[in-house]
């Protein structure tokens, strides 16, 4: 954000008189509304900006939110200005309420890598801040006396805003393509690194043709000493024989040749063992793998912050039921929605036994798919939750680019046949493109 962008933006919203409300919309986002007319105030640090635009909205309940909700809905605007070498928009308000009148600022400060949203009374003191600041030349916490920043000298080079309308569309597309192409650089680089780590597990992994013929030459070893022990004395450890096709066999035993023969037929069951645990891995390993491919191609399609952040949230430190699941179900969150993606076979009827029956099911029509639950809490699904859902179950079944028809109905209209094939009736339809 420019100085004198800030200058002009200040006699702009001069000319308003009424602040309707100030909320949080998002971390360092905010949306201000001024006689019905809204304005986003993005505080991203190395990336601020004011703007237009219709955002998804976050809800949020902190000390902060409500001093917001407090102090500026339905006040009155005395004065817009702008701190004198500094890159600090602060709104003077008075909002007067049933039995008290409040006067309180809002400073929005547009500086670089130090941004932040501070609300002083009209004496400066600090009533809340979006960031809390303790070691510094400049504390800023409540009941603290807000000391003004260090003037910089300014050099921005004067651009005058002509068209206000266009200035702010112009400065939402430039701030969101940044940070939309910012945001998938770093998921896409967090899928990368999880493929590659799933590749090289599954490229480590044993073969099982190998364990299998090592647990062959086990048996064949137990065999021939079994069939050999009338005449071995139990003291010889190192000898020939003949196996069954009369070829010679060399024996350098550590016990005797009793105990030898019973511990190569343990070894030759363990190796088989492990040779059928590696299937089942390595299938579990290529199945997480196709998940991440899928939901990385996903994200590389993505066209807006909020998708993103959908498909791949930041990581919580939460531990739920969820992480149990995790390899066989995928969990995602829209319009406060909960979305549950069957990952292979066992996902699917898990999903099928848990699903209530006023959930949303959804399935590719005459297709092995994914299974799809959005869990509905006796909500009414949007078209737009509807359509989303669909796409991850296109996105994540073993398909090809093309056109494919989806199916949903009501859990209730789902009867399961045998593990995840299913009977349904009482459906409807959307055509969903995988390019």
């Amino acid at each position: 954000m420019k100085y004198t962008e800030l200058l002009q933006l200040k006699d702009f919203f001069s000319d308003f008189k009424k602040v309707d409300f100030i909320k949080r919309i998002n971390d360092n986002v905010l949306e201000l509304s001024l006689e019905r007319q809204k304005f986003i105030f993005d505080l991203s640090r190395g990336n601020s900006a004011i703007y237009t635009a219709k955002l998804n909205a976050k809800n949020y309940n902190a000390p902060f939110d409500f001093m917001l909700k407090k102090y500026f809905s339905n006040a009155l605007l005395k004065d817009v200005k702008v701190l004198q070498d500094n890159r600090i928009l602060c709104f003077h308000t008075l909002a007067n309420k049933s039995y008290k009148s409040y006067e309180n600022k809002i400073y929005f400060e547009f500086t670089g890598k130090n941004t932040n949203v501070i609300i002083t009374d009209a004496n400066e003191m600090i009533i809340e801040a979006l960031r809390h600041i303790d070691k510094s030349y400049r504390i800023v916490k409540p009941n603290v006396i807000l000391e003004p920043l260090k003037p910089y000298k300014m050099d921005d080079c004067y651009e005058k805003i002509v068209d206000f309308d266009l200035y702010f569309d112009n400065k939402f597309k430039s701030i969101n393509q940044n940070k939309i192409h910012q945001i998938k650089i770093s998921k896409l680089a967090q899928m990368d690194k999880k493929i590659q780590n799933l590749n090289e597990i599954i490229s480590s992994l044993e073969q099982e043709d190998f364990l299998i013929e090592k647990a062959l030459e086990f048996r064949k070893k137990a065999d021939v000493l079994f069939a050999n022990l009338s005449v071995l004395k139990e003291h010889e450890r190192e000898f020939e024989l003949n196996d069954f096709e009369d070829k010679k066999m060399h024996f350098k035993l550590e016990t005797s040749p009793k105990e030898s023969a019973n511990l190569f037929y343990k070894n030759a069951k363990k190796l088989e063992q492990r040779a059928r645990n590696l299937n089942i891995q390595r299938d579990n390993l290529e199945e997480k793998l196709d998940f991440a491919l899928n939901l990385k191609a996903l994200l590389a399609k993505a066209k807006d912050e909020f998708e993103l952040e959908i498909l791949l949230p930041k990581k919580s430190n939460k531990k739920n039921n969820e992480n149990k699941e995790s390899d066989h179900i995928a969990y995602f969150y829209f319009q406060d929605f909960k979305i549950c993606v069957g990952k292979n076979e066992k996902g699917n009827e898990i999903l099928l036994k848990n699903a209530k029956k006023d959930d949303l099911w959804f399935h590719v029509r005459d297709i092995p798919s994914s299974h799809v639950i959005v869990i509905s809490n006796k909500r009414n699904i949007s078209e737009d939750v509807i359509e989303f859902a669909a796409k991850l179950c296109v996105s994540f079944s073993k398909l090809k680019k093309g056109s494919y028809w989806v199916d949903y109905t009501l859990r209730n209209f789902v009867k399961v046949q045998q593990k995840a094939f299913v009977n349904y009736v009482n459906f409807k339809s959307i055509n969903i493109t995988k390019d």
